[in-house]
């Protein structure tokens, strides 16, 4: 078993060929992007500058890293230099979400984007921000816009968005703004091979599939280097949320702790598209559940070829580690969710897990 890393065609998923890397650093993230490194030592890798070049090319060209053949990260190549003492080609990379922070949520379809709206409503959080990833990346292929992501099925529900194209509505906005609602989707989009060509599957909802378990106390417990974090940086007992408007016409919702066990701190989100009360006031909800109390995070190694072997990992699945006798951790199983994972080209692998877990 070992790492192997491919560059494909950004819009198509077809490959183009593997790459003889000599480093390579990855990170996958639940709700937010990750990205990382590599280089290529040039000298004596029996490829043309020809071949090099289109396969490193900026944007056009997507690098993905896979252990015994199954994907784990895909990033766009956003930058390359050439490093000429050395002989060595650097790149950094990131993944979809990089790219989405650079792509507007809009019908180009329509003549006058000023003009346009997009009106959702009896659907479920997740399936709004499936239909914005839909809107942004398959608008009739127009001018490049087409991707190769691929969607869960909708699912009802009560809520409702209205998107204004005077807005100009970026979608990695629009996604975090639907993820900080209350009772929003937790998102993924996952690295897969189909049919031989890159597939990006786009999770968005509850996402808990999956269980990990270890024994720290067990002789061979396959943990390297654990690590547990509290961290109060962002604790607030009040949320505030600023909506549209300015002066004394401004659209404002706050949330206070019901029973505040902390020195009052108070946390203040603008949303100065959002015209919506209901919506507000939401997001004020879900900012105070997310910062209401110290974060506590767990981060430890395991080994790629381990159990569960990285390529069995899913973001937002639970995690479980047994603990007896420890100084500090109490006895006993402690549940987490697995919010990140990333490596490099060693077998070990890091995982970044907070409270939480089916």
């Amino acid at each position: 078993m070992a790492w192997s890393v491919w560059s494909v065609d950004t819009v198509t998923g077809v490959k183009q060929l593997q790459l003889p890397v000599a480093s390579f650093s990855w990170a996958r993230l639940l709700n937010q992007g990750g990205s990382g490194s590599g280089s290529i030592v040039l000298k004596g890798v029996g490829l043309t500058r020809e071949v090099l070049r289109a396969s490193t090319t900026p944007v056009s060209r997507t690098l993905v890293i896979e252990w015994d053949g199954v994907p784990v990260y895909a990033g766009l190549v956003w930058s390359r230099k050439y490093d000429h003492p050395s002989g060595t080609l650097l790149i950094q990379h990131g993944d979809i979400w990089s790219l989405f922070t650079g792509r507007l949520a809009i019908d180009f379809a329509a003549p006058n984007m000023e003009v346009t709206k997009q009106v959702y409503s009896g659907l479920s959080l997740a399936t709004i921000a499936k239909r914005r990833v839909q809107l942004a990346t398959t608008a009739a292929a127009w001018r490049n816009r087409s991707l190769p992501i691929t969607f869960p099925a909708d699912v009802s529900g009560s809520a409702a968005r209205t998107y204004y194209g005077y807005h100009v509505p970026v979608l990695a906005n629009d996604l975090e703004d639907l993820m900080n609602s209350s009772g929003g989707p937790d998102i993924d989009i996952r690295p897969r091979w189909v049919d031989g060509k890159l597939d990006l599957q786009m999770r968005s909802g509850v996402l808990n599939s999956g269980v990990y378990e270890w024994n720290l106390a067990a002789e061979k417990s396959g943990i390297v280097g654990l690590v547990v974090e509290d961290d109060g940086n962002k604790l607030a007992t009040n949320s505030v949320a600023i909506g549209e408007g300015s002066g004394a016409d401004m659209l404002i919702r706050s949330h206070p702790e019901d029973v505040v066990l902390y020195p009052a701190m108070d946390h203040v989100a603008s949303y100065k598209q959002e015209s919506s009360e209901a919506v507000l006031f939401s997001n004020a909800v879900a900012n105070l559940d997310a910062f209401g109390s110290p974060i506590e995070q767990w981060g430890f190694g395991v080994m790629a070829s381990g159990s569960p072997d990285v390529s069995e990992l899913m973001l937002g699945g639970t995690t479980k580690v047994h603990s007896a006798d420890d100084p500090w951790i109490s006895d006993g199983w402690h549940t987490n969710r697995l919010i990140g994972f990333s490596g490099d080209l060693s077998e070990k692998v890091q995982l970044q897990l907070q409270p939480g877990g089916a």
